[in-house]
């Protein structure tokens, strides 16, 4: 009987984690789109404003993005701390790779920005560093999370 009672403890523990787990993934997912949004927003403001407004308009959007993918890299190692099982602390490992790897994506464009003073051709550096890099790791991530998903059902099969 108490075998039992522990091995509901431990399944209810683990489908906690693997739950608020899986929102903090999604949750990142959705504000970075959102964040790409914004940003194709902020390029069509651009091209019918003056620089100025564009140039807050982008810097808002850097500021956005670097403290919301912050705040879930300190979210993912929260989780890493916490976890119990290997393989969900490597795809928190994973995860905040992710995060901060969208932090050093809004301080390479804001760089650029401030680089080149041109907004086109900032916005073309963009482009293509966001087209060659974060499009692989959000597919990665989604891999990460359907495997995470997977092990989930089968430690409630099992």
């Amino acid at each position: 009987m108490i075998e039992i009672l522990d091995q509901t403890r431990w399944n209810l523990l683990f489908s906690l984690y693997i739950h608020s787990f899986t929102f903090c993934l999604f949750f990142s997912f959705f504000l970075s789109f959102f964040c790409l949004s914004f940003f194709c927003l902020s390029f069509f403001f651009s091209l019918s404003f003056s620089s100025l407004f564009s140039l807050f308009f982008f810097l808002f959007f850097c500021l956005f993005l670097s403290f919301f993918s912050l705040f879930f890299l300190f979210f993912s190692f929260f989780f890493l701390f916490f976890s119990v099982f290997l393989f969900s602390l490597f795809l928190s490992f994973v995860f905040s790779l992710f995060l901060s790897f969208l932090f050093f994506l809004s301080l390479f464009f804001l760089f650029s920005l401030f680089l080149f003073s041109s907004l086109f051709l900032s916005f073309f550096l963009f482009s293509f560093f966001f087209l060659f890099s974060f499009f692989p790791l959000i597919f990665l991530s989604f891999f990460f999370l359907f495997s995470f998903n997977c092990c989930h059902f089968f430690f409630h099969f099992f």
